[in-house]
């Protein structure tokens, strides 16, 4: 998502600068940028996002290459034109400035199609994509009103899911306008300043709904198959179920923390919660979500208990009295023999020499 709203803000940017710019440097500049065939990548992103919430999963199929295909052939149609002189771009420049794009054709822009029709692609490749949008979309929210239980979580991601691509097929509408000029620049540049405006307030809302709503980013729990490893016992979970931030599912992630702590894991001095979202085969956002509020503790802050409560284990058994508290800090897990203090004083309200004191009374 986050690669879509840059480059749609690029696309927008570049075509503002087209229309109402009257530099001629300034438009060649733009004319000169690599970059120009990522108006066909605005919508093969939009759908691998909502695609990826839907289905839980950011992976890539062997067939995704063809969305791209497209952007590779006008991308590279353009490239001798990239590379060709800045007296080219700049006698370009100075008929897109002072003509319409309408009436213009520059066959040495692009090797493989001309302006025109190259700007009307542009409209009807991102229509089909809003048009694949919204019936995955929809499918899938029809499918979850069947559903007996539906969690909080997946009412808000769905629920952001909508607004998003209301809002982006919204600006697609601008965005065809944008991309059919009128033969007349000077009654063009009249007509799109507003949706320019409300091109730049849809993108605002965007933003701000991400600002409000961040658990939207957690995503929308589906089905999986999860396996619990453990040392002592290992158990396998082969059914699928319906991953939800419901009773059973936190259970279950409480069940692979429990473990995973059972194991000394978090004694690995690179653990984080990525490399917990790995070893117990949750995924991140659900780890996060997980934490952030539903746990009692923070991730940090319940690994570094772990990492204490080990090191107590250690003190009060008898290998521990003959190491030091560096020592006993680095197999602890913690980087650093002030991290190893901080912490110890944290948890227990005593320095690592004041509980060894006390313990000895």
């Amino acid at each position: 998502m986050g690669l879509f709203l840059i480059l749609f803000n690029f696309v927008i940017l570049s075509h503002f600068i087209y229309v109402f710019s009257d530099s001629k440097v300034t438009v060649a500049f733009f004319l000169s940028i690599p970059l120009n065939a990522t108006s066909y990548l605005i919508g093969p992103l939009a759908f691998f996002y909502v695609r990826s919430i839907l289905k839980d999963d950011s992976y890539f199929t062997k067939y995704d290459w063809l969305h791209f295909i497209l952007f590779a052939i006008i991308f590279i149609g353009r490239l001798p034109f990239n590379v060709s002189g800045w007296s080219d771009k700049l006698l370009i420049a100075e008929d897109i400035i002072f003509n319409s794009r309408n009436g213009l054709s520059y066959p040495d822009l692009n090797n493989f199609l001309t302006m025109n029709v190259n700007y009307k692609m542009k409209g009807i490749h991102f229509i089909i994509y809003l048009v694949v949008i919204w019936y995955n979309l929809l499918k899938s929210k029809t499918k979850s009103r069947f559903l007996l239980t539906t969690s909080r979580q997946e009412k808000i991601v769905i629920t952001w899911l909508i607004f998003f691509v209301t809002i982006i097929s919204f600006l697609g509408v601008f965005f065809i306008l944008i991309l059919f000029p009128n033969a007349n620049i000077i009654v063009y540049q009249s007509e799109i300043e507003i949706p320019f405006i409300l091109v730049f307030v849809g993108f605002l809302m965007l933003i701000l709904g991400l600002i409000l709503f961040p658990q939207i980013l957690y995503g929308v729990p589906l089905e999986r198959n999860t396996v619990i490893n453990n040392n002592i016992e290992t158990k396998a979970i082969n059914e699928t179920e319906k991953l939800s931030l419901h009773d059973d599912y936190i259970d279950k992630i409480r069940l692979l923390l429990q473990n995973w702590a059972l194991e000394s894991k978090f004694t690995d001095a690179n653990s984080t919660i990525n490399s917990l979202s790995v070893d117990i085969g949750i995924p991140f956002h659900h780890l996060s979500y997980y934490f952030n509020h539903i746990n009692n503790e923070k991730y940090i802050d319940w690994r570094n208990r772990l990492r204490v409560e080990y090191a107590l284990e250690l003190l009060l058994s008898e290998q521990g009295f003959e190491k030091t508290f560096e020592v006993l800090s680095q197999e602890s897990g913690f980087r650093s023999y002030s991290a190893f203090i901080r912490c110890f004083k944290q948890f227990t309200g005593k320095l690592p020499k004041e509980f060894v004191k006390d313990s000895k009374s």
